[in-house]
């Protein structure tokens, strides 16, 4: 194992999964959900840190996973909120 490589740990990996899971849960029942294409991005990425047992990858990709629905939301409010406003 190298010195940058955090050692992996199941239980958190879980852990980390079901909150960034209930984090885009949350977000998408608004009706907003990121684009298909995006969300296998973020799929592959997080397939492939927990194919490597690399946590340091795996919380980066559950990070990007939650961004991208935060992202698709504000996208969405935003273009909403033109509409109405315009």
């Amino acid at each position: 194992m190298s010195a940058s490589k955090e050692r992996w740990n199941e239980q958190e990996a879980i852990l980390l999964l079901q909150r960034a899971a209930k984090s885009v849960q949350e977000i998408e029942t608004s009706g907003t959900r990121m684009p298909h294409s995006e969300r296998e991005h973020y799929h592959a990425r997080l397939v492939a840190a927990h194919d490597a047992h690399d946590m340091a990858a795996y919380r980066i990709a559950l990070e990007g996973y939650a961004q991208g629905a935060r992202l698709a939301y504000r996208k969405a409010t935003g273009r909403q909120r033109k509409r109405e406003e315009g």
